[in-house]
């Protein structure tokens, strides 16, 4: 409608202006209201309507040919320039909208994309500027911390929400990843207003912008989850290696018998001499004493028998104390004996001189060594015309680990099983349940150590573990 009273206008008026320049209001109108197609159509048209005004309003002028010349043309340029220059500039405007209105499309949607991914994975991101400690939050990061939207999220505001345990080593350690320009990766606690606890890991990234100032881009992970699925993993673990050691125990329960009935038998026949000793007519005290002292002995030789299969009965968590592995390897030997004798397996123990500390846990490290003895033990039972040999070899290395070694001469283990001897409900053992070598590679691992298997087929099996060694002090010692 505008174009067509411009072009009446143009047409009909006797005014000596470029009307058809008004034109360009209609373009420029056009521009936001129709498509690009449709705005080349309206320029393309508005310039058909300028010639056309021009022609009709100079009918008298044709059959003269002066019309070309008349100074009313030149205005009929203008206004023709004004209109493909408006048209031109309106369409290149419309292509920068068009493709800006593409990327905020694009934009909107990474967020939300960004936003699920976050919710999913309970992963928000966080802008930390430092020194002031202002902080941004993403929406799962308020999520994960309880914060409204009203709240203006600082450094502040999330220590309030920072377990009190933990509060203190995580300022510490912003201001040390501060001073030194350093990232920051920690877990610390969560203590909700309801009296929830959470888990939270960060990770964050020190940039700095043009101007010079310092910012944290990072992440929070809500990783309550997995640290409560981590505790029920290493509660079912520490089940699980109990259930093995008790089943252990029923297994070496001929060999336990012996170790007890060994001292039993010796109190006996040492309070029988003690005995006659004393029918004498003359009773010799110094012989009973000696029988009465042998007793003590037998009794406490008994009773350490006793306490060794107790601590392995008993159900308890696993305390890292430091302990020398020599004790826990001649201890553990000791309650092999039985079997030992009863495989003829020849037992060549080759330990160091002086102590070797460690950190562990003395029953879980016993049941490692019972475990991989015995082993050893049934992979030689089928062996005959050869003698059997079990060689146990205790070191220490320059790196500060402590190796220890369980040889046996046996048929040794396949080259397709030996990657699996260590994997869960794997065995070569008929009647086997596939967790022994399982719960001791959980066990070495959870000391700090590894264990690992060398085997060539028909030249026997080599077990070895190996774990972080720790210094004696002087006060210990003393």
């Amino acid at each position: 409608m505008l174009a067509a009273i411009i072009f009446l206008v143009d047409w009909l008026s006797t005014l000596d202006i470029a009307i058809a320049v008004l034109y360009v209001t209609v373009i420029l109108m056009s521009e936001d209201l129709v498509s690009r197609r449709n705005l080349m159509i309206a320029t393309l048209g508005c310039g058909v309507l300028t010639l056309a005004a021009y022609l009709l309003s100079h009918v008298a002028e044709w059959g003269q040919g002066t019309i070309w010349l008349m100074p009313s043309f030149g205005r009929c340029l203008v206004s023709f320039c004004a209109i493909a220059i408006t048209g031109f500039l309106a369409l290149k405007n419309k292509a920068s909208k068009e493709a800006l209105q593409r990327q905020v499309h694009l934009l909107n949607r990474s967020e939300v994309l960004l936003a699920g991914a976050q919710r999913l994975s309970l992963t928000g991101s966080i802008g930390l500027k430092m020194p002031g400690g202002e902080m941004s939050w993403s929406d799962e990061a308020r999520r994960i911390f309880q914060f409204d939207h009203v709240v203006q999220p600082t450094l502040a505001t999330m220590f309030s929400r920072v377990h009190p345990d933990d509060v203190n080593a995580l300022k510490q350690l912003i201001r040390d990843a501060y001073a030194s320009q350093a990232n920051v990766d920690t877990e610390f606690r969560l203590l909700m207003p309801d009296g929830a606890f959470k888990c939270l890991r960060m990770l964050a990234q020190q940039i700095h912008d043009v101007a010079g100032d310092c910012e944290y881009v990072g992440a929070l992970m809500d990783i309550t989850a997995t640290k409560n699925a981590e505790d029920a993993l290493h509660r079912s673990q520490s089940q699980l290696a109990h259930v093995t050691r008790v089943t252990m125990l029923g297994e070496m329960a001929a060999s336990i018998a012996h170790e007890v009935n060994q001292p039993l038998s010796a109190m006996t026949t040492n309070a029988e001499a003690g005995l006659r000793w004393l029918d004498r007519e003359v009773p010799d005290i110094g012989e009973v004493r000696s029988a009465i002292e042998r007793i003590r002995g037998e009794a406490h030789r008994a009773s350490e028998v006793i306490r060794r299969i107790r601590a392995l009965s008993r159900r308890t968590d696993p305390r890292h104390v430091q302990i020398d592995l020599h004790e826990v390897l001649h201890e553990a030997v000791t309650l092999v004996c039985r079997e030992l004798h009863r495989h003829r397996v020849t037992l060549d123990l080759k330990p160091v001189q002086g102590e070797v500390a460690v950190r562990g846990d003395r029953v879980q490290l016993q049941q490692v060594i019972i475990n991989l003895m015995i082993n050893a033990m049934q992979a030689m039972a089928g062996m005959h015309g050869k003698d059997k040999t079990l060689t146990v070899q205790l070191s220490t290395s320059n790196s500060g680990n402590v190796s220890l070694s369980f040889q046996d001469n046996g048929p040794g283990i396949s080259a397709s099983n030996l990657p699996n001897l260590f994997n869960p409900f794997f065995t070569t053992k008929p009647e086997g349940m596939g967790m022994g070598l399982s719960i001791c590679r959980s066990i070495i691992e959870a000391h700090g150590g590894r264990i690992w298997a060398e085997s060539e087929l028909g030249h026997g099996a080599l077990l070895n573990l190996s774990l972080p060694a720790i210094e004696v002090s002087a006060d210990e010692c003393n």
